[in-house]
């Protein structure tokens, strides 16, 4: 074989090694989406409830969970796009003082009055 055909060989198997597909490999599935809530927690005449749990359930899993800061906020990522139970506690363990349904994406921003 002479020096070019070497070259286009090399190139040939380079390509291959590199782009799978091209050799009728599977393409690798897109890794999951992973959403968040966010929002405030209020209560009384809109003042910010602080430290209370909020906790994201799917069915009854626990799919994370947040302490809201001095200003009542609270954020919850890594969830994926379906419908989730919102549920906010003063205690993780302790009685339900809200619950809530919320679909996501619709729903990303999520704020909560509690009675």
């Amino acid at each position: 074989m002479t020096k070019a055909a070497f070259s286009l060989l090399g190139l040939t198997l380079a390509l291959l090694v590199l782009r799978p597909s091209a050799m009728g490999a599977p393409k690798p599935s897109p890794a999951p989406s992973r959403d968040y809530i966010t929002g405030k927690v209020t209560s009384g005449q809109s003042n910010p409830a602080r430290s209370v749990w909020v906790m994201v359930y799917d069915g009854t899993n626990l799919k994370g969970r947040s302490l809201t800061g001095d200003d009542g906020r609270y954020y919850i990522g890594g969830l994926d796009d379906k419908t989730y139970t919102v549920v906010v506690r003063r205690q993780t363990s302790g009685s339900d003082l809200v619950s809530q349904s919320v679909s996501l994406p619709q729903n990303r921003v999520h704020n909560i009055k509690l009675p």
